[in-house]
């Protein structure tokens, strides 16, 4: 996942808000995966906003810290080959 990326939820998966973040689950395949609250601005979006876009107002806002960057983009980048997320060209 490069943080120029713009990333939009699968159209058969449903997110429902949790304490901890969020569960996925795909209607296509029955996968039901654990969203950490972290990465609920990044699967949430609608794909109108690059992941490094969202992730520095996350920074500036004090809700991220810079050095979990990193780790989000590449939990980002297995929620997307698991078919959760897709990149917007």
């Amino acid at each position: 996942m490069r943080r120029s990326d713009r990333i939009r939820l699968d159209e058969a998966v449903a997110l429902r808000r949790e304490r901890f973040g969020a569960l996925a689950y795909s209607y296509r395949d029955r996968q039901l995966l654990f969203i950490d609250r972290r990465l609920l601005p990044f699967v949430s979006s609608d794909g109108g906003r690059p992941v490094g876009e969202i992730a520095d107002e996350l920074i500036d806002r004090g809700d991220l810290q810079e050095d979990a960057v990193p780790h989000l983009m590449t939990v980002l980048e297995g929620l997307r080959r698991k078919g959760i997320v897709h990149v917007v060209v």
